[in-house]
C-alpha cells in the first residue's frame, strides 16, 4: 500500500507528535511504500530517505526554535503542504492519507486524500485539543474549537493517541467513533549502566526527566520538589524556560544538572544509569518520555492529567501525582529514594508493561484503521 504521512512536526521538530509519525513511518516502511510530508527547519534537505521512507519538508515561517511552534509557522504549513503534495500526486498516488494533528496538518492531508480520491485518517495527539498554556486552545477558543470540529467530523477516521484525548476530542467535536491507537518507542537495544562515566556516585539518588523545557511541562515543580529532597535532578532537553528553570534552581538550591538536548544513546545511558524518573507535566497526550524510562527499568512519577494514566499503575509502576502538586511529588520522589527494593519492584513493572507497546502493535492497529476509512469512504461515496 502506498500511505502518505502528513505532520508539520518530524524529528528534529517537535516532540512527541513527530517522534509518534517516525516511529509509525519506520515500521510501516516495512512492508509498505511510505512518504512523509512535513515542515522544513534550517538547515535540513527538503528531500531525503530515512529509515525506508522518504521524507519531503515544505518550508515554513517564522521557526527557529525546533522546541516551539509559532503562530506564523503553523499558518504557512498548509498551503506549503498543500503545493508540495500537489507535486507529489502527479507521480505517485495514496492508498491513504494520515494525518497527525487537527491544526495544522490535517488541512493539506483532507486536501491531499480528495484530490488523490484516497481515504484520510486522522490522528489526535493532544496539542490541537488543549494545551492549559495556550490561550488559543481549541477546548477554550470557540472559533479553533469550531475549526477541529468541522476537521475531526470530515474525517474518515478519527484516532486519539489516549483515552484523554480521545474523551476531549468527543466532548469538542461530538464525534463518537474516535478509537484509542497507543503510541509505541522503537526497539532498540539500551546502553550499559554506568554511573561512574556520568559522574554519578553510588550511592546518590539521582532523578531524571526527559522533556522540552516548555512551560507545559511543568518543569518548576520538579526543581522545586527536586530542592526539597535533596535528590540530584538530571534534566535532559531544551527549549525557551530553560533560563528560568535555571534561576530557579539557584534560588531553591535544587541540586539540578541541564544537561541540555543529548542524541538518543546518551539519553538512554541516563535512563539505565539512574534511580527514578520524574515528569511533573500540566498536561501530556500521552507521554513517551515516560514510556521510554519504563523501558530502561525506572520507576516513574507522572501526574495524572493525561495519558500516563492509561499506563501507568499506581503503586506497581510508579506513582500518579495531581499536575502542579509538589508537595505530593516531593513525597513521593522522598518514598522511592528510601526504598531500593520499591525501586527494584517497580522498575520491573515498568519495563514489562512498556514491553506491550511496540512499533509492530501500532502498525497493525493503523493498518486497520486505514481499511475502516476505506470502508467508510466506500459507503459515503455509494450514497
Amino acid at each position: 500500500m502506498r500511505i502518505l504521512l502528513v505532520n508539520y512536526e518530524y524529528p528534529p521538530l517537535g516532540g512527541g507528535g513527530g517522534v509518534l509519525t517516525r516511529t509509525l513511518a519506520r515500521a510501516l516502511a516495512a512492508d509498505h511504500d511510505v512518504v512523509v510530508l512535513t515542515s522544513r527547519p534550517h538547515g535540513l534537505p527538503a528531500e531525503a530517505f530515512e529509515d525506508g521512507a522518504r521524507i519531503l519538508r515544505v518550508p515554513i515561517l517564522a521557526r527557529r526554535d525546533p522546541n516551539r511552534a509559532t503562530l506564523a509557522s503553523l499558518a504557512s504549513y498548509p498551503p506549503a503542504a498543500r503545493a508540495r503534495a500537489a507535486r507529489l500526486l502527479r507521480t505517485w498516488t495514496p492508498g491513504v492519507v494520515h494525518s497527525f494533528f487537527a491544526i495544522p496538518s490535517a488541512p493539506a492531508g483532507a486536501w491531499a486524500a480528495r484530490r488523490a480520491g484516497a481515504p484520510h485518517a486522522l490522528t489526535l495527539i493532544a496539542g490541537d485539543l488543549h494545551d492549559p498554556t495556550r490561550r488559543l486552545s481549541p477546548d477554550r477558543f470557540p472559533p479553533m474549537g469550531a475549526l477541529v470540529r468541522r476537521i475531526v467530523t470530515r474525517a474518515d477516521a478519527a484516532v486519539a493517541i489516549s483515552t484523554d484525548v480521545a474523551r476531549r476530542a468527543r466532548e469538542i467535536t461530538g464525534r463518537e467513533d474516535i478509537e484509542v491507537v497507543p503510541c509505541a518507542i522503537d526497539e532498540v537495544p539500551l546502553p550499559a549502566r554506568d554511573r561512574a562515566a556520568l559522574g554519578w556516585a553510588e550511592g546518590e539518588i539521582v532523578v531524571v526527566t526527559v522533556a522540552r523545557l516548555i512551560r507545559r511541562k511543568g518543569l518548576d515543580t520538579l526543581v522545586r520538589a527536586a530542592a526539597r529532597t535533596g535528590v540530584r535532578l538530571e534534566i535532559v532537553g531544551d527549549g525557551p524556560e530553560r533560563d528560568e528553570l535555571e534561576r530557579l534552581a539557584r534560588e531553591t538550591g535544587a541540586r539540578a544538572v541541564f544537561a541540555g538536548p543529548l542524541p538518543a544513546a546518551e539519553r538512554d545511558r541516563r535512563l539505565v544509569s539512574a534511580d527514578l524518573f520524574a515528569l511533573s507535566s500540566q498536561h501530556e497526550g500521552f507521554g513517551l518520555a515516560i514510556l521510554e524510562a519504563m523501558r530502561a527499568g525506572l520507576p516513574v512519577i507522572a501526574t495524572s492529567a493525561g495519558g500516563p494514566a492509561d499506563f501507568v499503575e499506581e503503586a506497581a509502576s510508579g506513582h500518579l501525582v495531581a499536575p502542579g502538586d509538589e508537595a505530593a511529588l516531593a513525597d513521593r520522589i522522598a518514598r522511592l529514594a528510601a526504598d531500593p527494593a520499591a525501586r527494584r519492584r517497580m522498575g520491573e513493572a515498568a519495563r514489562a508493561a512498556a514491553a506491550r507497546f511496540s512499533p509492530t502493535a501500532m502498525a497493525a492497529r493503523y493498518l486497520e484503521v486505514y481499511e475502516r476509512a476505506r470502508g467508510r469512504r466506500a459507503r459515503s461515496e455509494a450514497t
